[in-house]
């Protein structure tokens, strides 16, 4: 059975190109552990945004929003892996597997989520590993093996 979370949509969490070619059926891409933790990060700290393609353009404007396109599922068509193939750079994340979700809360600073993160890890459903120095959450369900939340630098 496929999860599908409660409070976001498959375009929050798959870039354009896959939402294009496989619509709803996009969500078997995604990992049902990590969709069930950010479920419940919405659950316990209020709105959460990924990507945001799918609004029109004088809403994110209007918003001061930039484009986001490329926060959760990445595919061999996305600007960040042609990028890294192009430069010849080994891309291992998270997000070429549906693993991996960046994220903003609103009314919160990445670093306000990260230590509330570390501070509840027992509510968490899963291990996570947590990005650290970024302006943005980044989270995944890629197992570290090394404790409920792993804080990496990337």
């Amino acid at each position: 059975m496929i999860y599908k979370p409660r409070h976001f949509s498959l375009q929050e969490m798959v870039c354009p190109h896959v939402f294009k070619k496989y619509g709803e059926t996009a969500w078997q891409f995604m990992d049902d552990k990590l969709l069930m933790t950010v479920d419940l990060l919405r659950d316990q700290l209020g709105p959460i945004f990924g990507n945001n393609y799918d609004m029109p353009e004088e809403e994110r404007v209007k918003r001061g929003l930039p484009l986001f396109d490329e926060r959760g599922f990445r595919c061999i068509q996305c600007s960040l892996v042609q990028k890294a193939i192009k430069d010849g750079t080994l891309y291992v994340s998270p997000h070429m597997t549906g693993q991996g979700f960046d994220c903003d809360v609103a009314g919160k600073t990445a670093a306000q989520v990260r230590l509330w993160i570390v501070a509840n890890e027992i509510k968490l459903p899963y291990p996570v590993r947590i990005e650290k120095n970024v302006t943005w959450l980044h989270i995944d369900s890629r197992n570290a093996g090394q404790g409920k939340v792993f804080l990496f630098n990337n």
